[in-house]
């Protein structure tokens, strides 16, 4: 940005140099580019400044948001791998099984957790809105299924 501050100022001086006569065809053409130029090196500035501004507010916000989530993380003061025996719910998260589903109306994949097997009524594809039925055969020995 300097540079052209530096350039614009260069021909400015050398148009005064020169005495160009600003009453002459040329002399109008010549001035009014050199404003033309003033204004877009002015713009340009303040472009960079306002810049400079955003990079700064971004930074704010990338350290306050890596405080919220070291928070966030920290918020079990158990220092989890989850053998503890607080009430902290750490290890719950470990336990929910998930379950990909092709949508036989338009081919997209859904996933459901176990609770969404337990609900009542129909599984809805958020894609189109259609329901998917869904054979589940239990293959376990603890249930009372019918096999």
């Amino acid at each position: 940005m300097e540079n052209i501050s530096n350039q614009i100022s260069y021909l400015k001086g050398l148009m005064d140099g020169l005495n160009f006569d600003e009453t002459t065809n040329e002399g109008k053409i010549f001035k009014a580019m050199m404003n033309v130029f003033e204004e877009i090196n002015d713009t340009i500035d303040d472009l960079y400044d306002y810049q400079d501004e955003l990079t700064e507010q971004m930074e704010l916000i990338d350290e306050d948001l890596a405080a919220v989530e070291e928070e966030l993380i920290d918020e079990c003061d158990c220092d989890c791998d989850c053998d503890c025996d607080c009430d902290c719910d750490c290890d719950d998260y470990d336990d929910i099984d998930y379950y990909e589903v092709d949508c036989p109306n338009c081919g997209e994949i859904v996933c459901l957790d176990e609770d969404f097997f337990d609900e009542d009524g129909d599984i809805i594809c958020p894609n189109c809105k259609q329901p998917i039925e869904i054979e589940f055969d239990c293959d376990c020995d603890d249930c009372d299924c019918e096999e």
